[in-house]
């Protein structure tokens, strides 16, 4: 059977894609479907078919995908990705695919959006801001203003974001309390791949009494969910008596301002 034969029998009828990595589904007549076009339809669009619950899975339709030595479209189809590639130069393009799910950074948000559409979700969601860009390797310098209620109450969650863009990638100080615990990292809007490429350095000094935290670990990509990046350990972790130590008192709409100095540099240099 010629390559443009085995594939219209492979492919999904509604999207016409052959996608990576993706389940497929059948109808009570045994009509195929890939997931993506399943997640968009309550009955099925070739004969108008009923699902069974839960759908039936044609994993030989998905076996022979996976062994057919045939170009197949990245995961990503489904959301506008219309790379074509055989499977050995398709894997390391889906981990850079700009059309990939991946959390937003705002730690207290986490909604999985595609990468390429996370500033309009910023933007809609969260109040998006001018995002200033700086030279490689300056330091970026934040007061996180707090209440005391912020840091004594042990039952209050408190989330910050901080971003700038450095070196054409986007950068984000997170910082988030729970419980007695206060967390803090950068997180960089690219791959592991290209994450690993990165270090950052985050400072904590209050300069009138001398307390200072300091701490060096690797960028986390912008794919790690938070709980990832808490199982990681690649984070800094103050308890609340730590952060009255280090708090300087506001002379404005708030008691207090925690001061933190971010910085980012290649791996290496």
């Amino acid at each position: 059977m010629d390559e443009t034969k085995l594939r219209s029998h492979l492919q999904c009828p509604v999207c016409t894609f052959l996608p990576h990595n993706a389940k497929f589904f059948a109808c009570k007549n045994g009509h195929q479907i890939c997931e993506h076009c399943y997640d968009k339809v309550k009955i099925c669009p070739q004969g108008r078919c009923q699902y069974s619950s839960p759908p039936t899975r044609e994993r030989l339709i998905e076996n022979m995908i996976s062994e057919a030595d045939l170009k197949i479209n990245c995961q990503n189809a489904g959301r506008g990705c219309h790379v074509e590639f055989f499977r050995d130069i398709l894997i390391p393009h889906e981990s850079e695919c700009l059309f990939r799910l991946v959390p937003c950074p705002e730690a207290d948000c986490q909604r999985l959006v595609v990468l390429s559409q996370l500033e309009d979700h910023q933007d809609d969601e969260h109040g998006g801001i001018p995002i200033p860009h700086t030279t490689e390797g300056e330091e970026h310098s934040f007061k996180i203003a707090l209440s005391h209620e912020d840091i004594a109450d042990v039952q209050d969650e408190f989330y910050v974001n901080k971003s700038w863009i450095e070196g054409g990638f986007c950068f984000y100080g997170i910082i988030l309390k729970k419980t007695n615990s206060w967390h803090t990292w950068v997180t960089i809007e690219a791959s592991p791949k290209r994450a690993a490429m990165w270090k950052y350095t985050v400072k904590v000094e209050n300069k009138v009494t001398g307390a200072l935290v300091e701490m060096t670990g690797p960028v986390m990509p912008v794919d790690w969910t938070v709980k990832k990046v808490m199982e990681s350990g690649f984070y800094l972790t103050l308890t609340s008596a730590v952060i009255e130590s280090l708090i300087e008192e506001d002379t404005g709409d708030y008691e207090y301002k925690l001061p933190l100095v971010y910085t980012v540099k290649k791996v290496g240099s």
